[in-house]
């Protein structure tokens, strides 16, 4: 079975803007390109980003969201939080999820990615060449840099990129870091045992 996001059941029910009252909310992954385009919207005020992306998280319009007690916002706060920050195996593990082999080349994909007509499950990341880095260090933002870098080592389109969850997002950049930073030794002791 997939990862599912949590069902957050509201400790204060809120009403919905249709009049409805609302006492759960099965919280939504975040997608790379939703999320940047909402921590672009908030600007640099964490508490912004944050209710942002818990309108994201939550479906929840501004008005319904304004109405979630303290407790509750907390929760979906904690939620996007985690989203935010931790690799997709982090999810995985946390569910028990059955998995395959994980090396530093075969990736799982929280949620499926659908690209070109079919529907990845994994990705299978592969070394850049250095041709590839200095053509990286020429690109303008650190965001441009990690997208071409991104798709080149996944082998991915810049626009299927926005179809991966943030801790998709975050667990390639973890493995690609590696790529780019550690010796060969890493590489052959990680393997060896």
């Amino acid at each position: 079975m997939a990862w599912m996001p949590p069902l957050h059941i509201l400790l204060s029910p809120i009403t919905a803007d249709t009049g409805e009252t609302i006492e759960k909310i099965q919280l939504k992954p975040l997608f790379y390109a939703p999320q940047k385009e909402a921590l672009a919207r908030a600007g640099d005020d964490e508490d912004d980003q944050f209710f942002e992306l818990a309108k994201l998280a939550t479906g929840l319009s501004e008005h319904e969201l304004d109405q979630l007690k303290r407790p509750d916002y907390v929760s979906i706060a904690q939620y996007v939080h985690e989203m935010s920050t931790r690799p997709a195996s982090f999810f995985l593990n946390a569910n028990d999820q059955p998995r395959e082999s994980q090396t530093s080349e075969h990736v799982s994909l929280l949620l499926p990615l659908d690209t070109a007509g079919r529907s990845l499950t994994a990705v299978t990341l592969e070394m850049p060449a250095l041709r590839a880095t200095k053509v990286m260090k020429k690109l303008a933002t650190n965001k441009e840099r990690a997208e071409f870098i991104t798709a080149h080592c996944t082998g991915l389109m810049i626009p299927d990129l926005a179809g991966l969850t943030v801790p998709d997002w975050t667990e390639l950049q973890e493995r690609i870091d590696d790529f780019l930073n550690k010796p060969a030794d890493f590489f052959r002791s990680a393997t060896s045992k």
